[in-house]
């Protein structure tokens, strides 16, 4: 596959540069065992303890969660709970993503975590680097996560090779207006950008936009839905 005329190559995580299985069975575990912890030593902000009680008001009302309603952050126990169903069913929630994502900084600076990454990541990335090309990262998980992936390799430092990181503040991932926004905050045009995902509804996204979808079958992704896009297993036939 010949990328020769892109400018900007826009990455998912999961399922693309990092196993399924490293975040679900290695990340969303190791957060969900230190919730409790985490929310005993009172480190959130004002702010996400407002938007999580707005979201579990919103659940009970529409019959979502059959779990108790907040009732302030000393009851930590009723927060646990509910964080612990929000991982069960994979929501894409803001405050959950920004408490995964400190509870995951503690553990890399500590060592007890390191992600995994795809072999052929880091050759992808120096010979991008070496075209003089950009990368950047799109993910639900919060910017301060993503970095930590990358930062906290079991290949090394990837950091160093990543200009720009986006996450769900750009907008949804589903949405064809994120990778319009996205667009403009790199002052790349569309047509300089491919995304790489393992998400059919994602490319369809970034297709409506201009940008050109490209889909990784990955060991351990979900099948996706019929669809035209390219199909790779890995980054080593791209020819830059």
């Amino acid at each position: 596959m010949n990328l020769q005329d892109t400018s900007l190559f826009l990455f998912d995580i999961e399922g693309t540069t990092t196993p399924i299985s490293f975040v679900h069975k290695v990340l969303f575990p190791y957060s969900s065992e230190r919730f409790t912890t985490f929310l005993e030593s009172n480190l959130l902000g004002e702010q996400t303890y407002l938007e999580l009680e707005q979201e579990i008001q919103q659940d009970i009302q529409k019959k979502v969660y059959s779990g108790s309603p907040f009732q302030g952050r000393q009851n930590v126990e009723t927060i646990n709970q509910y964080l612990t169903f929000l991982v069960s069913i994979d929501r894409k929630s803001k405050p959950l993503k920004q408490i995964q994502g400190q509870i995951w900084q503690q553990g890399y600076e500590s060592g007890s975590l390191t992600s995994e990454l795809f072999t052929d990541v880091l050759p992808f990335f120096k010979k991008i680097s070496q075209q003089k090309k950009h990368i950047a990262i799109y993910s639900s998980g919060s910017v301060a996560a993503q970095k930590l992936v990358f930062q906290y390799s079991a290949v090394g430092d990837l950091s160093t090779y990543i200009s720009d990181y986006f996450d769900t503040s750009i907008g949804h991932k589903r949405e064809q207006s994120s990778y319009q926004n996205i667009s403009k905050a790199v002052a790349t045009p569309v047509e300089k950008i491919v995304f790489f995902t393992d998400i059919k509804e994602e490319a369809d996204a970034a297709s409506a936009c201009g940008i050109s979808p490209i889909i990784l079958d990955r060991p351990g992704n979900f099948a996706q839905a019929k669809h035209e896009f390219p199909v790779l297993t890995s980054f080593e036939s791209i020819i830059l």
